[in-house]
C-alpha cells in the first residue's frame, strides 16, 4: 500500500488526475444532486424543459469552451517555457475582447429567444433570458478557468468548482421552493456562476505582478478556429438528441428522455476530469518535444475502467439506480438505460481522442467529427417513431465517429514512423 501511494505521488499525471478527479467527482455529485432535486421538485414536463434549456446553454456556450481550450493550450505552452509575462498578457487580451463578445452574444441571444422557445415548445422565454444574462460573465469566467487549467492548478480549480456547485444547489432549492420553478432552477446556475467567477481571481493574483509582453496574436487566433468546430461538433453530438426529442416528442416523453440523458451523461461527467488533466499535460509534452502518448494511454485506461464500470451497473441494476437517483416516476426508462449508457461511454472515448488531437495540434479531426454530427441530425430527423430509434441512432453514430478517430490516430502514427 505504501509503495502504491509512493508510485502515485511520483507520477504527475496520476497525482493531478487524482486531485482533479476527486474535486470533479464532488462537483459531479453536486451537479447531479442539483439534477436529482430538480427532477423531484419539478413536474416531468417542466424537467424536460430544463434539460432542453441546459442543452441549448451547452451549444450556445461553445465560444466559451473555445476560449477555455485555447487559453489552457497556450498557458500550458507558456508555462512549460516559464513565460509568465506572456500568460499575463494573454489574460489581459482575452478579458478585454471577451467583454465585447459577451455583450454582442447576449443581444443576439435575447433577440432569438422567442424563436428558440417556440422550437422547444417552452411555456415562457424568461428562463432563456436568465440564461442570456449568465452568458455575459461566462465568457470572462472561461478565461480564468482556462488559465488555471493551463497552469495545472487543479486543486484551486476544484475548490472553486465545489463552491459554485454547492451554491447552485442552495439557490435552486431556495428559489424553486419559493415558487419560481424553472426560472429558479436556471437563475441558480447564473448566480452561482457569477460568485465562482469572482472567487477565481484569488489563485491568479500572482499574474498581476507580471509585465505585459508582445504576443503572436495571429497564431493564437488561427488555433481558435479549428477548436471552435471541434467543440461545436462535440457539443452537438452530446446535446442534439435532447433538443430534437423535445421538438418531435410529447412533453411527457421528452421529460423521460431528459432524465435518461441525465443518467447516461454521468459516464461523461465522471470520466471528463481525467481528460481535462490529460489536455495540458499532453500540450506541455508536445511543446517540449517529448512523448505525449504516455499520458494519452494512461487516460484511455482510466476512462475505459471507470466508464465501463458505470456502464455495467446500468445494464444490471437500472431500476435500483433510477429509484435511488431520480425516483420511481421515471422507472419507465429503465429498459433504455444500459443501451443509452453505452452511447455515452462511446462518446466519452470520442471526447478523449478529440481532446488529445487538439493538444497535439492534429486539428483535421474536426472533419471527422462533423460527419458524425451531420449523420446524427439527419437520422434523428427522419427516424423518430419512438425512443428506441433515437437510442440505436445514438449508438451507431458514436461508434462510427469513434472508429473514424481511431483510424485517424493510427494514420498519424504510421506516417510518423515512416518519416523516422
Amino acid at each position: 500500500m505504501v509503495n502504491f501511494i509512493a508510485k502515485i505521488r511520483g507520477d504527475r499525471f496520476l497525482t493531478n488526475s487524482l486531485i482533479f478527479f476527486i474535486g470533479s467527482f464532488l462537483v459531479g455529485i453536486g451537479g447531479y444532486l442539483y439534477q436529482f432535486l430538480m427532477a423531484r421538485m419539478l413536474t416531468v414536463e417542466t424537467y424536460g424543459e430544463l434539460q432542453a434549456i441546459l442543452a441549448i446553454f451547452v451549444i450556445i456556450g461553445i465560444p466559451i469552451g473555445v476560449i477555455t481550450t485555447v487559453l489552457t493550450k497556450w498557458t500550458a505552452d507558456f508555462k512549460a517555457k516559464n513565460w509568465l509575462n506572456k500568460i499575463y498578457t494573454l489574460f489581459l487580451l482575452f478579458t478585454k475582447k471577451s467583454l465585447i463578445a459577451a455583450i454582442i452574444f447576449f443581444i443576439i441571444f435575447v433577440i432569438l429567444s422567442g424563436f428558440i422557445a417556440r422550437f422547444l415548445n417552452l411555456t415562457s422565454i424568461l428562463p432563456l433570458v436568465f440564461l442570456g444574462i449568465g452568458l455575459l460573465f461566462s465568457f470572462s469566467s472561461s478565461i480564468n478557468n482556462g488559465i488555471l487549467q493551463g497552469l495545472q492548478k487543479f486543486k484551486e480549480l476544484s475548490i472553486i468548482s465545489i463552491i459554485s456547485t454547492f451554491l447552485k444547489i442552495l439557490f435552486a432549492v431556495l428559489l424553486v421552493n419559493l415558487g419560481f420553478a424553472i426560472n429558479g432552477a436556471v437563475g441558480a446556475i447564473v448566480l452561482s456562476g457569477l460568485i465562482g467567477y469572482l472567487i477565481s481571481f484569488y489563485p491568479l493574483k500572482f499574474l498581476f505582478q507580471q509585465q505585459k509582453e508582445k504576443l503572436q496574436i495571429k497564431e493564437i487566433f488561427q488555433y481558435s478556429f479549428p477548436v471552435f468546430f471541434i467543440l461545436l461538433f462535440i457539443s452537438l453530438l452530446y446535446n442534439t438528441d435532447i433538443i430534437l426529442v423535445k421538438h418531435f416528442f410529447s412533453a411527457q416523453t421528452a421529460g423521460e428522455y431528459g432524465a435518461l440523458a441525465m443518467l447516461g451523461h454521468i459516464i461523461f461527467f465522471i470520466t471528463g476530469p481525467i481528460v481535462g488533466v490529460m489536455f495540458p499535460m499532453a500540450v506541455a509534452a508536445h511543446s517540449n518535444h517529448t512523448d505525449s502518448t504516455k499520458v494519452f494511454k494512461k487516460t484511455i485506461f482510466l476512462v475505459g475502467l471507470i466508464g465501463g464500470t458505470i456502464l455495467l451497473s446500468y445494464f444490471f441494476v437500472p431500476d435500483f439506480i433510477i429509484k435511488i437517483l431520480i425516483g420511481s416516476k421515471f422507472l419507465s426508462i429503465s429498459k433504455y438505460l444500459g443501451w443509452f449508457g453505452l452511447s455515452m461511454f462511446l462518446f466519452s472515448l470520442v471526447n478523449l481522442f478529440s481532446s488529445y488531437f487538439l493538444s497535439t495540434d492534429k486539428i483535421k479531426c474536426a472533419y471527422l467529427m462533423g460527419i458524425g454530427v451531420l449523420l446524427q441530425i439527419i437520422l434523428i430527423s427522419i427516424f423518430h417513431a419512438n425512443l428506441w430509434q433515437i437510442i440505436w441512432i445514438m449508438n451507431a453514430i458514436m461508434f462510427f465517429t469513434l472508429a473514424l478517430l481511431i483510424f485517424y490516430y493510427f494514420k498519424i502514427k504510421i506516417k510518423k514512423c515512416l518519416q523516422n
